[in-house]
């Protein structure tokens, strides 16, 4: 069984998302440049946010190298539609970043994309996408043998932050 905090490096192979060939059925969403809780809203009737973990932790190696930061907050949340999980994602905001833009610390159930989408400063770097294989287990689904994840890394007002996100077998129901 793995924390979930491996769940997004797990032997993942990130590839710029142009370059890669994934299920029609997905693409839309692997895709989207925009909010992803605005699209997922437009598909359901209920939308809810389950935050299932908030906390300070070191940053990544890749992360600290490219931020030349040590620590951040790291937010794991669950994005449910009509009842069923559709979307695990995990987010890292660096101390600098929180400490420029301090709501971000204090989202709770609120979706980061609806705070950071708001921003005429947002940029979005490059959507890479990998597909996670075998024996993942995730909270709520269980274990799953094949999900495909996008991550990119957003600057609002220059600040830095990264979003990860795993699509679960119920965004293909939505």
């Amino acid at each position: 069984m793995h924390s979930t905090d491996s769940l997004f490096q797990l032997n993942a192979e990130w590839q710029n998302a142009q370059q890669l060939q994934f299920p029609d059925a997905l693409e839309p969403w692997l895709l989207c440049q925009g909010s992803l809780t605005a699209l997922l809203k437009s598909h359901c009737q209920t939308f809810r946010l389950e935050l299932v973990a908030e906390h300070w932790q070191r940053l990544p190696d890749y992360l600290q190298q490219q931020w030349q930061q040590a620590v951040g907050l790291k937010r794991d949340v669950i994005l449910w539609c009509d009842g069923k999980p559709c979307v695990y994602a995990q987010s890292w905001l660096p101390e600098s970043t929180l400490e420029q833009m301090e709501p971000l610390a204090r989202l709770g159930a609120q979706p980061l994309g609806e705070y950071i989408f708001q921003h005429v400063s947002l940029e979005r770097g490059v959507i890479e996408v990998a597909l996670l294989e075998s024996g993942l287990v995730l909270p709520v689904v269980g274990e799953q043998n094949e999900l495909w994840a996008r991550r990119s890394v957003f600057s609002v007002q220059q600040q830095p932050l990264l979003v990860q996100e795993i699509f679960l077998p119920g965004v293909l129901e939505l």
